[in-house]
């Protein structure tokens, strides 16, 4: 994938927030930073640790994003209920009344006024999910990202982007550090992983660059449009959060 001009992935993780002090989204972030590999011609990588807050998160992602001017993000955040990668489907246009690292809530409202009631990611899931399982790393597709700041990020930034901004996907990964919850990863296998996740949004840049070339189609390409193409197909396996 070798070319003049690098593919630009930005990654973002979550800092510590109530019942997770320590977020391995986090950690995962500050290692994949640390990853030579990253460190050539064909792939420049950015990444970002976002506060845990209502107020300020979205304010966060949105000035990484206009800093680095990614042709990819990749949103990172862990879940109780996750024992491995669940690659969320989409995200809903509603707060949940949890609280923030700074014990802050939010009433159950629209997080964009007059926004669509979900969107539908822009980079492919199913793309995702078939570069970790060629890895032979266990993922799942999810089509509920929950009500929190990850749900919440994930809409605003959907919403923010449209058709003309880089492709988006978001993440969620165990929480890991409490063997209660059986996660099937570990650090290491989740840096490893992704790895795999950031050279797959790379190829997905190109591709949509490619089409772009060839027929005049926007930015995106057909991210999301393959998404429903695919019709769910393979071994999909949905998770319900509250």
């Amino acid at each position: 994938m070798a070319g003049a001009n690098p593919v630009r992935v930005l990654v973002t993780g979550f800092g510590p927030f109530p019942g997770v002090p320590h977020n391995a989204s986090e950690t995962l972030v500050r290692l994949l930073a640390m990853q030579a590999a990253f460190r050539t011609a064909e792939i420049e990588l950015s990444t970002a640790v976002l506060p845990v807050s209502w107020a300020t998160a979205h304010d966060a992602a949105k000035s990484a994003v206009a800093t680095f001017a990614p042709d990819a993000v990749l949103h990172f955040g862990v879940s109780r209920r996750a024992t491995v990668f669940e690659i969320e489907s989409r995200a809903v246009n509603i707060s949940g009344p949890r609280p923030d690292a700074h014990g802050h809530t939010l009433p159950p409202m629209p997080l964009v006024r007059a926004g669509a009631p979900h969107l539908t990611p822009t980079l492919a899931p199913l793309h995702l999910i078939r570069a970790l399982r060629r890895a032979n790393v266990p993922a799942e597709l999810s089509r509920n990202a929950g009500r929190y700041l990850c749900n919440a990020l994930y809409y605003r930034s959907l919403a923010r982007e449209g058709d003309g901004g880089p492709l988006a996907a978001f993440i969620h990964m165990p929480v890991l550090g409490d063997p209660s919850l059986h996660p099937r990863i570990t650090i290491t296998e989740a840096v490893d992983a992704a790895r795999i996740l950031v050279q797959a949004a790379a190829e997905a840049v190109l591709r949509a660059k490619r089409q772009t070339a060839r027929h005049g189609r926007s930015r995106h390409g057909n991210g999301s449009q393959t998404f429903h193409r695919d019709g769910w197909s393979g071994r999909a396996v949905w998770r319900e959060r509250g």
